[in-house]
């Protein structure tokens, strides 16, 4: 094997070690995106959670004291919305949690 064959080859198998060693770092970069991303997901929905928890207080605190009601439910229009709400951002939170616990 002359000195040009032996220089080609060793060229090539660098070449080719870098490839795979760019592909596994992109591979790794992608995945650590994608958490970070389901990450800030869950914390604004959290976030949103929380600023629905103050409105439902808000709401309670309105209908028992303004409006003089005696008793609420978790059927009282008003309520049941709130609470719907609230327990659509808790499945949305945890589908994120149980994807983010996948990856």
């Amino acid at each position: 094997m002359s000195f040009k064959d032996r220089m080609d080859k060793i060229i090539n198998q660098g070449l080719s070690v870098s490839k795979e060693v760019l592909d596994k770092a992109k591979t790794k970069s992608k995945n650590l995106a994608d958490k970070g991303v389901l990450k800030y997901e869950i914390m604004q929905l959290e976030k949103a959670e929380g600023k629905k928890f103050l409105e439902l207080g808000g709401k309670v605190y309105e209908l028992l004291v303004r409006s003089n009601r005696n008793t609420i439910s978790k059927s009282t229009p008003e309520i049941k919305e709130l609470l719907m709400e609230l327990k659509d951002l808790e499945s949305r939170a945890e589908e994120k949690e149980t994807e983010l616990k996948k990856s």
